[in-house]
């Protein structure tokens, strides 16, 4: 049984957490990268960070964990936490899911709010914004329900529904928990449920739609160049605003639109309203490492070289959808 465990072997925490879902203050944010152990000092490097920056606090079961690994490699974690500007450093305030895998920041969970999975018998739900698609691997099957109305009993969330199948009526209840649960390797901040027709299976879950985690709220143009200013804004409603100030005493020029996450790490900025000088519709920017937006190639404004922008605001946050409160 993984339901409310307290975990052992590699993962082996003094206690079992209790984690709200919720974070700790209406500022905290959800976000990802990695945690490493340097002679005393841990240090936290975003996933899309070039450098690590020195954590004065980390939560006590965290520090335990690296203390029982003996090894020195870093371990990639989500929290909840207040996020710092671009290349400042961050606080962990709760941790929702910890892992040795070096691959774990490339696994963004596309398009999935939350996952829940578990063994013995195996089993996986996804959580979208419409609907619950549950995976039986042993008996090959697939079953899709509408997410329908979500329940909240003090701080666990619970869907029910069912539908109609082939041969039978099939009933759907699933709920996550926020306590510590071990998958493997892994280390899991929340505890799932799930009874279908019946059947009660065990495992634990966690958030997924993290692309978006690798963007700023705002870019803006080398400080060293001294001829003009651009900004590009998001917003995390999908709205986009790009400004360029040529700084000649006169108003800068701004286009507003909106921004869209593209596979293999693209962003797609339309310009809905393009200022009349400008006459531009379309930006497609390239996600780089250390948090910099790149426009590839010759642009007839920006040159041979495109248009790179640096991170300068504070990092987007999680997209919980409609039906779903982080």
């Amino acid at each position: 049984m993984l339901r409310s465990v307290c975990l052992g072997g590699l993962l082996l925490l003094s206690g079992c957490a209790s984690l709200p879902f919720g974070g700790s203050s209406s500022e905290s944010q959800y976000q990802r990268g990695w945690v490493s152990l340097e002679q005393d000092q841990y240090y936290l490097r975003g996933c899309q960070d070039l450098a690590a920056q020195p954590v004065e606090r980390i939560p006590a079961h965290l520090q335990r964990l690296f203390r029982q690994r003996g090894v020195s490699a870093p371990l990639y974690i989500e929290w909840i936490g207040e996020p710092g500007m671009a290349g400042e450093p961050t606080q962990i305030d709760q941790l929702r899911y910890v892992s040795p895998d070096p691959g774990a920041c490339r696994q963004h969970l596309s398009g999935i709010l939350m996952r829940a999975e578990g063994p013995s018998p195996g089993w996986q739900a996804d959580i979208t914004d419409s609907q619950i698609r549950v995976f039986l691997p042993q008996q090959r099957r697939t079953l899709v329900f509408p997410v329908g109305s979500v329940i909240r009993q003090g701080s666990d969330w619970w869907w029910e529904n069912d539908i109609q199948g082939r041969q039978r009526r099939h009933r759907l209840s699933l709920r996550i928990q926020p306590e510590a649960c071990q998958d493997g390797h892994n280390w899991y901040g929340l505890t799932a449920v799930m009874e279908l027709d019946g059947q009660e299976y065990t495992g634990c879950a966690k958030r997924g739609s993290l692309e978006r985690l690798a963007l700023f709220r705002e870019y803006r143009l080398d400080p060293s160049v001294t001829t003009r200013d651009i900004r590009l804004q998001l917003l995390p409603d999908g709205k986009a605003m790009l400004s360029e100030d040529y700084l000649n005493q006169q108003p800068p020029l701004v286009s507003r639109g909106q921004w869209q996450l593209l596979s293999g790490g693209r962003l797609l900025v339309s310009l809905d309203e393009p200022d009349p000088q400008l006459q531009q519709e379309a930006l497609l920017f390239m996600i780089q490492e250390g948090g910099a937006v790149q426009l590839p190639g010759f642009h007839p404004r920006y040159g041979r070289d495109g248009l790179r922008l640096h991170a300068t605001g504070t990092r987007m946050p999680w997209e919980s959808g409609r039906r779903l409160v982080p």
